[in-house]
């Protein structure tokens, strides 16, 4: 790092934990470190120090970190931010992207993490040394009415970030993943944190629709214009105004449609079914398909010009099996949820019900972990769901019986054990010692013996004899 004003760095937190080991952590890499243990004395600290860069947590005594941000962004527009929380929470990842930070971690801080974000921001900076982050005007209110989507892996911390650059704009977005993955939610989301969050989002489910009411549903049609049609009605297009339309399972769409969907993307003109007047739309188009649509347009099921229009920006949903991380705060909030339904006391989790669920390749998704959890809280008596619990439950599942086997051996056990608990800490090697209550050097050589590697995984699962599907589950990686 270059000497002066680039070499400060102020970090903005109440935990003594955390200010220490930031501390250290770039006093190391010859930074000149500043602290402040709230929200109204970091500012004044900033105004002080000027520093190049500023650590902010989320959660302050008093002045809540997102207000931080936004008085801190708004007197110093160069200011780079990084925001730290113990909270995984989509909206307030949202709210610090849009509001200028650089990047958001979360606690415990990941050194190689950090390091990796610092040289990012350096690279960003030396790049174009009068280099500005653009602030947004106003900050997203979050509301109870919009949509939840709860995860704490880096894969779906991306996808956050994605909906907080693009939902200022109306580009055209497309969402891929497998069903279950909460497709719509993310594109309710994209709607919900954009300017246009008042007008309406209407969702055009192209596996549904007849092929021959598909234009008229879209278009809408004018009186007279086929038997039946009495009155003129306006369509989805018309009726969703500045809003945002969704065209779920786009991959359905018929080719005929697809050629008049591309001229109204072209365009933005539409004429109704039976009619001759050009209607102009400024809706927000997001298309979301479970389906390999390059494949599709391989196969001449799907217009190629079509599938580069609707790209503009593309969001692959990962499925739950690649964002394992995820399931226990995933399982925990469904759980509160139906407690709050019910008006009850929220079930919880033995861990080795955990242990069921982490195991568990879940071909359904989200949709699936969720309804489990609702089917779980409500068949069981007990305050706490163990695993025999989750197994009845989760034993109508068609692909539950195949996919859980018995180990049969103690390596077997130990190897299963090990690849969990990295799974769950997305192969970080700290966190994962500190949970397995062993050395580094000892878990490397655990991983050197039972072949464990991030990259090659599956191949080393099929080399591993007796561990059946059980282990090709726990093999994949968050």
């Amino acid at each position: 790092m270059s000497s002066g004003m680039r070499s400060k760095v102020c970090i903005i937190d109440d935990q003594n934990s955390i200010l220490e080991s930031m501390e250290m952590f770039f006093k190391i890499r010859n930074w000149d470190v500043y602290t402040a243990t709230n929200g109204p004395d970091g500012i004044r600290l900033v105004d002080e120090v000027r520093p190049f860069l500023v650590i902010l947590d989320i959660r302050l005594p008093g002045m809540d970190g997102l207000e931080v941000l936004e008085k801190l962004r708004g007197r110093f527009p160069d200011l780079r931010v990084i925001v730290i929380t113990a909270f995984q929470n989509m909206e307030s990842t949202i709210q610090a992207i849009k509001l200028g930070a650089f990047d958001y971690l979360h606690k415990p801080i990941d050194i190689a993490e950090m390091d990796s974000v610092i040289h990012r921001l350096e690279l960003n900076a030396s790049a174009d040394p009068h280099h500005e982050i653009e602030s947004l005007d106003q900050a997203f209110e979050p509301s109870a009415h919009r949509p939840q989507i709860i995860a704490r892996s880096r894969k779906m911390k991306e996808v956050f970030k994605t909906i907080a650059l693009i939902s200022e704009s109306r580009v055209t977005v497309l969402i891929q993943g497998e069903s279950g993955t909460g497709k719509e939610l993310i594109a309710r989301s994209i709607h919900d944190n954009s300017p246009w969050r008042d007008r309406p989002f209407t969702v055009m489910d192209c596996s549904t629709l007849v092929d021959s009411l598909v234009q008229s549903e879209l278009f809408g049609y004018e009186k007279g214009a086929f038997t039946g049609a009495t009155d003129t009605r306006k369509g989805r297009l018309e009726l969703t105004g500045e809003g945002t339309i969704l065209f779920d399972e786009i991959g359905e769409l018929p080719l005929m449609m697809q050629s008049k969907l591309l001229r109204f993307l072209q365009s933005g003109e539409f004429v109704r079914v039976g009619g001759n007047r050009r209607i102009y739309s400024d809706a927000r188009i997001i298309a979301a398909t479970n389906r390999n649509l390059t494949k599709l347009v391989q196969e001449g099921k799907f217009r190629e010009d079509l599938y580069y229009r609707l790209k503009v920006v593309t969001i692959d949903v990962p499925p739950l099996r690649n964002r394992r991380s995820d399931i226990p705060v995933l399982a925990s909030f469904f759980l509160q949820k139906a407690g709050y339904r019910n008006a009850s006391e929220p079930k919880r989790l033995s861990p080795k019900g955990l242990e069921l669920l982490m195991d568990y390749d879940w071909p359904g998704n989200i949709r699936q972990l969720e309804n489990l959890m609702i089917r779980c809280a409500v068949l069981t008596p007990s305050a706490v769901l163990r695993r025999e619990h989750v197994e009845a439950c989760l034993g109508d599942s068609p692909t539950f019986a195949t996919t859980v086997e018995i180990a049969t051996s103690m390596e077997e056990v130990e190897r299963g054990h090990i690849l969990r608990v990295l799974d769950t800490n997305e192969w970080h090697l700290g966190k994962t010692c500190d949970q397995l209550g062993m050395s580094r050097p000892t878990l490397r050589a655990k991983m050197k013996k039972y072949e464990l590697h991030r990259r090659n995984s599956r191949k080393s699962r099929k080399t591993t004899s007796g561990t059946g599907r059980l282990e090709r589950n726990r093999s994949r990686t968050a």
